[in-house]
């Protein structure tokens, strides 16, 4: 009887083992996976002065790798940011920011009308649209966007805008979140662009 025992606790133990090395090898494989293209791209910016308030106009080209659309197709909502600042050049510290604005699009597909949703947070309303480029095309037109009053510069130093497009991991659903964070497919984002605030 004991050598039963201590047989079937020398077979548990070796299957632990196995068990161990078989997610070992998948964890291995899982993480030297290739990243697939997925990012943003931001272009064609300007600012313009109008009525005392600098407006900016900007194009942002996202493009989804296939476990995003995925994602989209199976109805996981994604939330894409964009985040704007205006900073000051100082001599001899560290830029300031002066103003800091966020603009952020909820995306998602709706299975029954086979169309795409994109929910503008800042004026809450919703669009509806067939192509998931069509909505993307959407999310990245910024058009006469409010960004500072002009009141608030001071003429004797250097302002600079720069803006910066990510996905929002944050806002995913809790259980889609840990793989976001261990996988860099999920993974969306821009460079931070920056050029000179001027009229």
């Amino acid at each position: 009887m004991a050598y039963l025992t201590e047989n079937a606790d020398r077979i548990r133990g070796r299957g632990t083992g196995r068990r161990y090395l078989l997610l070992a090898l998948f964890s291995l494989f899982f993480f030297t996976l290739p990243a697939l293209a997925s990012d943003a791209k931001i272009r064609d910016v300007r600012t313009l002065l109008s009525d005392g308030v600098y407006r900016l106009g900007a194009r942002v080209d996202f493009t989804l790798n296939d476990t995003l659309q995925q994602a989209l197709q199976n109805g996981v909502p994604l939330v894409l940011e964009l985040r704007i600042e205006v900073i000051r050049e100082r001599d001899w510290l560290w830029a300031e920011r002066a103003a800091h604005l966020r603009q952020r699009f909820g995306l998602q597909f709706h299975a029954l009308t086979r169309r795409y949703l994109v929910d503008n947070y800042s004026t809450d309303v919703q669009y509806s649209f067939l192509e998931l480029e069509e909505a993307l095309d959407y999310i990245g037109n910024i058009y006469d966007l409010p960004l500072i009053d002009a009141n608030l510069l001071k003429p004797q130093y250097t302002y600079w805008v720069r803006m910066r497009a990510d996905l929002d991991i944050e806002s995913l659903p809790t259980p889609v979140r840990l793989w976001a964070y261990l996988g860099s497919d999920w993974s969306l984002h821009s460079d931070w662009h920056q050029w000179p605030l001027q009229p």
